[in-house]
């Protein structure tokens, strides 16, 4: 394991956002090069991981996916134990919603709680009671094979309200024509455009509108809207190369 050093702020100063048909935006060097590499470095391997086929041809980790792995492997890594706290802070949050409202993108979120939990309690529903706006932020490790690996057509589940996917390969270990990028979908049926909860088509569905490369140390943040369709395509790469990526998702408690 690499030595661990304070991580530094993430960086959203390079976003470049497009508007049509929602809300989406490129973020290239999204962490230090120190943060990157130690993170990168120590990526959990695939055998901790549960395939997704429902979703298309992924693997996942997460809070509510082989927990016990989950947060023993946190603890084992102090860097990712540090990216989880940040994750996990209302000050991560509040820099979303500023950048997001700084860029014509308003969530009409004012004053909110931040839970830590996964699943709610009796503390979140007395929470909400109270105060109308109580979120949660998690992180998804995601591994698909080159050879096919794919993320089916989807709006994402309506509680979400930004999604944050950061890649983790190293430089060297992707070529840019094995795909991997995230493709930005209208369906070819305009009776299917509307869809705020979440819903899966076939890749003959839809139309592509732009794909965002998959590159190092980027991320890809979009705005859950009715139309918020994206996918991976199926990739066509060696089967000995995986795309490595973490999803954040900042979600309103429904």
């Amino acid at each position: 394991m690499q030595a661990h050093t304070t991580m530094d702020h993430m960086n959203f100063a390079h976003a470049r956002f497009d508007y049509e048909p929602y809300p989406i935006c490129y973020i290239p060097d999204f962490l230090s090069p120190a943060d990157y590499e130690a993170l990168a470095d120590t990526y959990p391997s695939l055998d901790s991981f549960n395939h997704k086929p429902m979703l298309g041809d992924k693997y996942s980790l997460a809070e509510g996916n082989n927990a016990d792995f989950y947060f023993r492997f946190l603890h084992d890594n102090p860097c990712w134990l540090e990216f989880y706290n940040r994750i996990k802070s209302k000050a991560f949050v509040e820099e979303v919603l500023t950048l997001l409202k700084n860029n014509y993108i308003d969530l009409g979120i004012g004053d909110f709680r931040l839970t830590r939990s996964t699943s709610g309690g009796w503390s979140d529903l007395l929470a909400r009671a109270f105060t109308t706006n109580t979120l949660r932020t998690r992180f998804e490790f995601s591994i698909m094979s080159a050879d096919g690996g794919h993320i089916l057509p989807h709006t994402d589940a309506e509680a979400k309200l930004v999604t944050i996917v950061v890649s983790f390969i190293r430089g060297g270990e992707w070529q840019s024509e094995w795909g991997g990028g995230t493709d930005v979908l209208t369906p070819a049926d305009p009776t299917s455009v509307f869809a705020r909860a979440n819903r899966r088509l076939p890749f003959d569905k839809m139309r592509v509108s732009r794909t965002l490369p998959f590159a190092p140390n980027q991320a890809v943040l979009f705005v859950k809207t009715y139309n918020s369709w994206h996918a991976v395509s199926p990739m066509h790469g060696p089967p000995n190369a995986v795309r490595k990526t973490v999803t954040i998702n900042i979600e309103r408690l429904m």
